[in-house]
């Protein structure tokens, strides 16, 4: 049965590579056509535009990985039935049941893999692909070395704390320009302000800072501290983000879960992110379930007929799923629907039809 198993395999990958190529090729030219404008305007070198669309590559490999899946699944077992391959298997007394089941193993590792790519690798190429795009296409100036403009806020109860920095330097952790003001019940508190200072982790280290005390607005207080030390609420690398509005692909998950406690600790919704996380959780684990459905359907396939009708399943099942998909996404972003099992609905529901076809196929 394994040498059959390693036939099967080898046909699924066939169909699988440039189906694979197809899709992710899609993505390419769509992804060209929608920066084409900025390719007009900036004109960077073939070159760039080459290697700021490869960069993309594994987000779009794991974005297109469930319907290459689906499409290889249906083709390659609807070609052995039509074939009657599966019916000489039956006859050497071979319960295809048990058989099928390393192809839904194959979908497990498929999810597992999917998402370790997806968090590991895609993440990392996206943002070098944002990267490569304001710096080498739109030719802006970038210095990976500081951050400029920094600006942080939280709200606590009555208190409201606003940070500004000016510049941050990496290579010597050095801040310049730093602004503290605390607010409570919309009435200045506190302000403290330091021309330069250290970073020690979460730790400034404020030089020659003054610090001023007001009530009702007025100053009743000020003092120049030579040393004055202040508790970061996050770190200075977290200013920079704007979760509310930033592309969350180029985060993986333990960035979003910091995103998240930032966004608790400033007052800021986290639903959108919270249906992310969710998100890459779900859209790896469609992988298995798609090779469960798709087992079935492949198996409906006895003449050319049936395996058109088989591809048309596959087509209307990704409409329904997407579009599924896309209105509860939308429903856990906005919170009508809770975020953590929002995108998950989908699944739950095609996996329950998966399993109601699997079994009916070998009752």
């Amino acid at each position: 049965m394994k040498t059959l198993q390693k036939y099967f395999f080898k046909e699924f990958i066939i169909h699988f590579l440039p189906i694979a190529i197809f899709f992710i090729s899609i993505f390419a030219i769509s992804e060209f056509f929608w920066r084409l404008n900025d390719f007009i305007t900036y004109k960077p070198s073939i070159t760039i535009i080459i290697y700021f669309l490869s960069l993309h590559l594994p987000l779009w490999f794991v974005q297109t990985l469930p319907l290459s899946i689906m499409f290889s699944t249906v083709l390659s077992i609807s070609n052995f039935n039509y074939t009657k391959e599966l019916v000489a298997i039956k006859t050497l007394g071979i319960n295809t049941k048990k058989f099928f089941l390393s192809w839904l193993i194959i979908g497990l590792v498929l999810s597992i893999t999917s998402f370790f790519i997806n968090d590991k690798i895609a993440t990392k190429f996206f943002y070098k692909a944002q990267e490569i795009f304001y710096t080498k296409i739109k030719k802006e100036q970038f210095d990976e070395n500081n951050l400029t403009n920094l600006f942080y806020y939280s709200h606590q109860q009555d208190i409201s704390t606003y940070i500004f920095i000016d510049r941050y330097d990496r290579t010597n952790t050095k801040i310049y320009s730093f602004l503290l003001q605390e607010y409570q019940n919309g009435k200045i508190k506190t302000q403290v302000y330091s021309n330069e200072g250290k970073k020690n982790n979460l730790m400034l280290d404020l030089f020659d800072a003054v610090q001023q005390q007001f009530y009702n607005n007025r100053i009743i207080s000020e003092k120049l501290v030579k040393n004055y030390k202040y508790q970061l609420p996050v770190d200075i690398e977290n200013f920079k983000y704007n979760f509310a509005t930033m592309q969350l692909d180029q985060l993986n998950i333990n960035q979003l879960k910091q995103a998240i406690k930032i966004c608790k600790f400033k007052g800021e919704p986290v639903n959108r992110i919270v249906t992310e996380i969710s998100f890459r959780y779900a859209i790896s684990f469609l992988n298995f379930i798609l090779i469960f459905i798709s087992i079935s359907l492949g198996q409906t396939s006895l003449s050319q007929h049936n395996k058109l009708n088989s591809l048309i399943y596959v087509i209307l099942s990704f409409i329904i799923y997407w579009t599924m998909l896309s209105f509860l996404r939308t429903l856990g972003e906005t919170g009508i629907v809770n975020p953590y099992i929002s995108v998950w609905i989908p699944n739950i529901i095609f996996f329950f039809a998966g399993f109601v076809l699997y079994i009916n196929r070998y009752l």
